[in-house]
């Protein structure tokens, strides 16, 4: 699939086109429209006829997994930016910009601002010209991993605040419904494998994070993380004293190549809570034994820490990118909170000293 007209933009300001899809086929980001159509859901794809529509039902997902990837594959319309927005295309910044395979044949592919050369605008034609280039790197698609020079017309930022289109939160709301009891009896019969062979399991990592929000639940997490990433990852979210104003958590994946993926996202954004709170990685770990050894001290420390009684219902996880204010106070929240862990360890270390000397004398 690909579209039909090299001027076409992804950001089609026609209703009721106000969704983009990420399609199956090639991987490219599309504007299209959504009906339910029943238990249904009917996409269908701007300038394209009626025969390139994909129509989802529950029955065609095999369990959680693939329905959260799929999940991930919504987001609301891009926007195409114009010469006098140039300087929201921040480095760091999330954009879905367009690759030319041929003059006929223009896809959008994700990709964040690497670096900027600016220019001086021009106004030989009356309106405002922007001249600056923008060294992008290509998160999925063909030039993937990449860095390749890009001007504004070929790019449109990225909406993350607006809400989706509601035939899609209907779908996705009476799909999770139907799929979820058999995602749990699954699991449940797939731990118990696991259980007796966990020698199988070659390509576990995780990620322990702190300084999450205390009303956070793995749900929360796992959707958030599959439709900014596409990745499926199981979330652990352990309990807290209740002086504690945080808690932590713990993101597992079974796949070295995912792990890296969700490493690499991590590094060029930071995660904060509803409350402001920026998540704090603490430590990556890859390797079965490592990974159950540190689970295992987790999870001896939560069973000894009185939980909050509160459930988890945060839902307003946000990615704040260098170049804003949101960034430099995430940053500022962050770096307050290691040093404060630092301070931690040294007392802790100090602790351990005093005893072994009290013991001792």
């Amino acid at each position: 699939m690909s579209t039909t007209e090299t001027s076409q933009t992804l950001a089609v300001p026609v209703a009721p086109y106000t969704t983009e899809f990420r399609a199956y086929n090639d991987d490219a980001w599309y504007t299209v429209c959504v009906f339910r159509e029943g238990e249904s859901l009917r996409v269908k794809f701007y300038n394209f006829p009626d025969e390139h529509d994909c129509v989802f039902g529950p029955s065609q997902f095999r369990n959680l997994e693939h329905f959260q990837n799929f999940q991930g594959r919504f987001r609301p319309l891009s926007k195409q930016l114009q010469d006098n927005e140039c300087r929201q295309l921040v480095h760091g910044a999330l954009v879905c910009a367009c690759h030319s395979f041929s003059h006929d044949d223009v896809r959008f592919y994700d990709a964040l601002v690497d670096a900027v050369g600016k220019s001086d605008h021009s106004w030989a034609t009356g309106e405002e010209l922007c001249s600056c280039t923008f060294i992008l790197e290509w998160l999925h698609g063909p030039n993937a991993r990449t860095l390749t020079v890009a001007k504004i017309e070929d790019i449109c930022m990225v909406q993350s605040s607006v809400e989706l289109d509601p035939a899609v939160v209907s779908f996705l709301e009476m799909t999770r419904e139907k799929i979820e009891p058999l995602s749990s009896e699954y699991r449940c019969h797939d731990r118990r494998m696991e259980d007796r062979d966990l020698e199988g399991i070659k390509n576990m990592c995780m990620i322990l994070m702190e300084n999450m929000d205390k009303e956070l639940c793995p749900s929360t997490v796992t959707e958030f993380l599959c439709r900014h990433t596409s990745i499926s990852a199981e979330v652990f979210i352990f309990p807290s004293f209740p002086s504690e104003v945080y808690t932590r958590g713990a993101i597992i994946l079974d796949s070295g190549k995912e792990f890296q993926k969700l490493c690499d996202f991590l590094n060029t954004c930071i995660i904060t809570s509803s409350t402001g709170r920026p998540w704090v990685i603490i430590e990556k770990v890859v390797g079965l034994k490592n990974i159950k050894a540190s689970i295992g001290t987790l999870v001896h420390v939560s069973k000894n820490i009185v939980h909050n009684g509160k459930s988890g219902r945060s839902n307003n996880l946000k990615i704040v990118r260098p170049g804003t204010k949101e960034f430099k106070i995430a940053s500022e929240l962050r770096d307050l909170f290691l040093a404060f862990s630092d301070h931690q360890k040294r007392l802790h270390k100090r602790l351990a000293s005093e005893e072994r000397r009290l013991m001792c004398s």
